[in-house]
């Protein structure tokens, strides 16, 4: 009797320490899911916004890409945008927005009504019709249920156009005017070029009395360092914009 006692006891014993295991490697198993919560769910968040912009007054970041990734005329666009933490592109929940898209200040999607997003990005589906620069103004008026002050956030969209780079044989003359191998007219040719294509834009200008040589020195130094790779397009952009007004002997606006 003694002995089957004994036997129960000891297999009773060994029940309770698997069960004690169990529950322990249980317990760990979960502690460890928990770990990879923050790893699971925010890579599904980690794309490549074509922009991200703070709203007025910087509570939010606003990303934004679009399906396809050149939007058109053709098929419908997919604006993909996502309310962002200030400065960590981690989705912030719990979203009242509205949206609106205008191009030359006529609207070609919303205003919509004030809308709540659960999971803090949307998907807005719009049609363009025309090709051109379009304006997205993406306004925000609660953050976790919570009224704020109206704060915008607006982007510009370029419809029916890659974006542009700067051919190499625009490069190959700036380095060859810096190099007084061709003469300002010649240069001026090919940034006219960028300007009617849209590659570069030339600031508001005064009409001046006209000048042979009024194009400061810096900007044909800068025109060299550019071709050689050692500032990069958008500096050179800013400076061979004012080419064209100074041979005219026009007046760069501020």
């Amino acid at each position: 009797m003694n002995k089957l006692l004994a036997r129960i006891y000891n297999f009773t014993d060994k029940r309770i320490t698997d069960l004690i295991a169990v529950k322990q490697l249980t317990l760990l198993k979960f502690v460890y899911i928990l770990l990879l919560i923050p790893f699971v769910v925010y890579p599904a968040f980690a794309v490549e916004y074509d922009q991200i912009v703070s709203t007025s007054d910087g509570t939010l970041d606003v990303g934004i890409y679009t399906i396809p990734e050149v939007p058109n005329t053709t098929e419908p666009t997919k604006l993909k945008i996502s309310f962002l933490k200030p400065g960590t592109e981690r989705i912030q929940e719990h979203i009242d927005y509205t949206v609106n898209v205008t191009k030359d200040g006529d609207y070609v999607f919303g205003p919509i009504r004030l809308t709540h997003t659960s999971p803090g990005y949307v998907t807005i589906p719009v049609q363009f019709s025309e090709n051109g620069l379009h304006q997205i103004d993406i306004e925000v008026e609660g953050i976790l249920f919570s009224p704020i002050p109206l704060e915008t956030a607006s982007l510009t969209m370029n419809i029916g156009q890659e974006e542009t780079s700067i051919p190499a044989w625009i490069k190959n003359n700036a380095e060859w005017w810096a190099d007084d191998l061709i003469d300002d007219s010649s240069f001026v040719t090919g940034l006219q070029w960028l300007i009617t294509n849209g590659i570069m834009t030339i600031p508001p200008t005064e009409q001046g009395a006209g000048s042979d040589d009024v194009i400061p020195g810096w900007i044909k130094n800068n025109a060299g360092w550019w071709a050689d790779g050692q500032i990069d397009d958008s500096t050179k952009n800013s400076d061979v914009a004012m080419i064209p007004a100074a041979i005219n002997g026009d007046t760069i606006s501020a």
